[in-house]
């Protein structure tokens, strides 16, 4: 009998890894998982499993950086990884496999594909018997795997519980397996909710974001023919500079040639002249003064360009309530931002904090949230929350975008720049929310969401640019 294969799951979600590994187990493989990505690296220093199963979005390192750091340690490079997640498209398969993916799995996925994705990855030879059943009499695996784990065959009903659970996973204190069951079922189903919801968006979202692509390059290929060749702009910025450099090297030529057979100052024939000898002299050191001058406000205006970006970053990246924090026009901000930074030499951190606000809304999960009427009582919402960001997690708050943009951009490499992204819990708001009394408008309260609704942006030199910067 060949020896048990062995996979590793990486997802942030529970009930993800839960639905995946069950499946997985029914084809006689030893199941791991784990649920971040800098998580499975450590786990990978002292196991070695014979494939890998990895989500996309996921707080800290998300799953297309995990697969670069995999690929690039020789002990783990030769292990195959397949992207578990919810995205597809030619463009992202490409990009997966790319960075060394074996291809992408979808999280809806059938007992079909399955089967060939691990006979793809050579964990599976052949389909299980219960399976084969299961397709003959028209049943779908995912109604097996409900009923089994509702209700068990050939186990007692104080047990039903354990199935469920991953191996970490007990009971909360002082309540019965039948409400524990409850409580846990409720969590899993409302965590799936959230998580189909955001790729719901993200598809959709990557699917208008390549149809405007395509439209934005058709039209700028229709602009380009139709507008005229403009010379190439002069660099203004350090053109004084260059000038006055030239002015002071000639300057220096012209002395030495009128001067060149003249004795020197200190032994001067009696009588002959030398105010024009000292002129120059004084003309000179006017011009160095004036090229130390140049100088330090040269200084002055990228310190203060700096402070500048910053604070207009500050003052615009709010958002809809009903849009992802790193989505949108915030990112063609801070792609502007990178670009104009890495254009003036900066080197250091680009720090990017985003925070959600909690709107009062009418509606419901299914038929969508709205903006209630303004003089609406804040005691009559509906729903008081984000349903966009349900979780203040840097996964929950990226789009799919933003995570192609940072493991893709050519302004993070190799340029001295560095972007930290962090969340903010709303339980710390940027703006206080009033009190949530009988004369407290839904008006009132949702300016407060909406200051609160952003995305905040500093620069920070670094060390050497600072002393630089003072000089």
């Amino acid at each position: 009998m060949s020896e048990q294969k062995r996979v590793l799951v990486v997802d942030d979600s529970k009930s993800a890894r839960l639905v995946l590994r069950r499946m997985l187990e029914k084809y006689d493989l030893q199941v791991d998982t784990i649920e971040s990505a800098s998580l499975a690296l450590d786990f990978l220093t002292h196991n070695r499993p014979d494939a890998i199963f990895m989500d996309h979005m996921m707080p800290g390192m998300d799953g297309f950086q995990a697969v670069k750091a995999i690929k690039a340690n020789p002990r783990t490079a030769t292990i195959p990884v397949m992207m578990y997640t919810s995205k597809g498209g030619d463009l992202y398969i490409g990009q997966a496999r790319a960075l060394g993916a074996v291809g992408v799995l979808p999280k809806t996925v059938a007992p079909a594909q399955l089967f060939e994705c691990l006979c793809k990855i050579g964990v599976a030879k052949e389909r299980r018997s219960e399976e084969r059943n299961l397709d003959e009499e028209g049943t779908s695996e995912r109604a097996s795997e409900r009923a089994e784990d509702i209700e068990p065959r050939h186990a007692p009903a104080a047990e039903t519980f354990a199935p469920l659970r991953e191996p970490d996973v007990a009971p909360p204190s002082g309540e019965t397996p039948s409400a524990a069951l409850d409580q846990h079922l409720r969590s899993l189903l409302e965590e799936q909710r959230v998580e189909l919801r955001k790729d719901i968006l993200l598809s959709m979202d990557t699917v208008a974001r390549q149809s405007g692509a395509k439209l934005h390059r058709e039209l700028e290929d229709t602009l380009d023919r139709l507008r005229p060749r403009e010379p190439t702009a002069t660099r203004t910025g350090f053109f004084p500079l260059g000038a006055l450099a030239l002015l002071l090297g000639a300057s220096l030529l012209t002395n030495l040639y009128l001067y060149r057979d003249r004795p020197v100052l200190g032994n001067a024939a009696p009588g002959t002249p030398d105010t024009a000898l000292s002129g120059q002299v004084d003309a000179q050191r006017t011009a160095i003064a004036v090229l130390e001058s140049l100088q330090g406000q040269s200084h002055e205006q990228l310190r203060n360009g700096w402070n500048t970006v910053a604070w207009a970053m500050n003052h615009s990246l709010q958002y809809s309530y009903d849009e992802i924090a790193l989505d949108g026009q915030r990112v063609d901000a801070l792609e502007g931002l990178l670009r104009r930074l890495a254009e003036s030499g900066f080197s250091g951190k680009l720090l990017v904090e985003t925070h959600a606000g909690e709107f009062c809304l009418l509606g419901d999960q299914d038929q969508g949230f709205r903006l209630p009427p303004p003089d609406l009582p804040v005691e009559q919402c509906a729903f008081i929350g984000n349903p966009v960001q349900a979780a203040d997690t840097p996964s929950a708050q990226q789009s799919l975008r933003f995570a192609n943009f940072v493991a893709s951009t050519p302004l993070l490499n190799n340029t001295g720049i560095r972007l930290e992204v962090t969340t903010r819990a709303r339980t710390e708001p940027l703006s206080p929310y009033p009190e949530k009394t009988a004369a407290t408008t839904a008006q009132a309260w949702n300016q407060a969401a909406q200051a609160n609704n952003r995305v905040s942006v500093s620069v920070v030199p670094s060390e050497e640019q600072r002393s630089d910067t003072a000089q």
